[in-house]
């Protein structure tokens, strides 16, 4: 095998020192929004792999690290995986990294994101053999669940073999499939921030978007179950001494137990509340303002699973709703 077929060693650090100044500076003073101590363990591993990639790619070399270190930090730190080269930047793990569904990015965002990383697979990993990936384009949505689906969870949820992980599966699909919370939600969220009324439990939700939902009352006992023993400040997901500073809920589904019941999907559940409400013809406005969404294109799109709803006249209302201009 030539040399310029062989996988270079990354972790040392080296790589970086041929590269130009300008983005040998840039790899080396980036700063992740990751704790300390993680992005110590991948510093040096995600800076020879954008000076891998660095001349041959178009991105900057800032940008380059944003990707890397996201998908590395998730690879060895979120999933447990050794840091080898082999490993990180497989197809496979490529693959499961862009295919993620407990975190919001757009349909042209995802197949940059593969492009970058199956080019760094291709240098590091050049003895990979290649996978087949599914189209990534904007008509692409992800597929609610049936109710017989969603029935099936539910067993998945109070089937689980002890009562804490009974508790994180119960609030996660109660919260997910029932408020349209997403994962990342669903893993902040205190037990002050469920408010029990006569009329019904409203989700007091923090983060980026803050906002209020209520829980669609198909799901109130099984978060009332979930919550019962908690009080206070106390996470209603995970061991109340975990940290938060990473999404634990994929780690979480994977080690659940598991039967024919369909995969748990936090980006299904929550496409399965928005179908709902699109089915009930909530205004648009209404329900944009309870998922924290700005973006009415992303309900419209949507209406492909409403089959009584998916026509141009409804398309029409539900935007003109979105924009405020509804007549109710």
């Amino acid at each position: 095998m030539g040399a310029e077929n062989q996988c270079p060693a990354l972790g040392e650090g080296t790589l970086v020192t041929r590269l130009q100044p300008s983005a040998a500076h840039a790899i080396a003073t980036y700063t992740p929004q990751l704790a300390a101590e993680r992005w110590q363990r991948i510093r040096l591993f995600v800076r020879d792999a954008v000076a891998v990639i660095a001349p041959a790619c178009a991105w900057l070399a800032e940008r380059l690290m944003v990707v890397v270190a996201g998908h590395v930090d998730w690879v060895a730190n979120v999933c447990e995986y050794p840091l080898q080269a082999a490993v990180v930047f497989h197809p496979v793990m490529i693959r499961r990294y862009i295919s993620r569904d407990d975190v919001e990015r757009s349909d042209k965002t995802r197949r940059d994101y593969r492009s970058l990383l199956l080019r760094v697979s291709e240098v590091v990993v050049p003895t990979a053999d290649p996978l087949e990936f599914s189209a990534l384009n904007g008509q692409s949505v992800t597929m609610p669940y049936t109710d017989l689906e969603l029935t099936l969870l539910e067993s998945w949820a109070r089937g689980q073999a002890n009562a804490q992980r009974r508790r994180s599966a119960s609030v996660l699909l109660a919260l997910s499939a029932g408020a349209g919370l997403d994962a990342w939600e669903v893993q902040h969220l205190q037990h002050s921030d469920v408010c029990v009324t006569s009329s019904g439990i409203v989700i007091d939700v923090d983060g980026a978007t803050p906002r209020q939902s209520v829980v669609n009352q198909r799901w109130e006992q099984l978060l009332l179950d979930g919550l019962r023993g908690l009080s206070g400040d106390r996470l209603v997901f995970g061991a109340a001494d975990r940290e938060t500073t990473f999404n634990i809920v994929t780690k979480f589904i994977r080690h659940t137990d598991r039967g024919n019941e369909p995969n748990p999907m936090p980006k299904g559940m929550r496409a399965t509340w928005i179908a709902g409400h699109l089915a009930a013809q909530t205004p648009a406005d209404l329900l944009m303002r309870a998922a924290g969404t700005t973006k009415a294109a992303h309900l419209a799109a949507s209406l492909v699973h409403v089959p009584d709803l998916h026509t141009a006249v409804h398309r029409r209302r539900l935007l003109a709703e979105a924009r405020g201009q509804s007549t109710r």
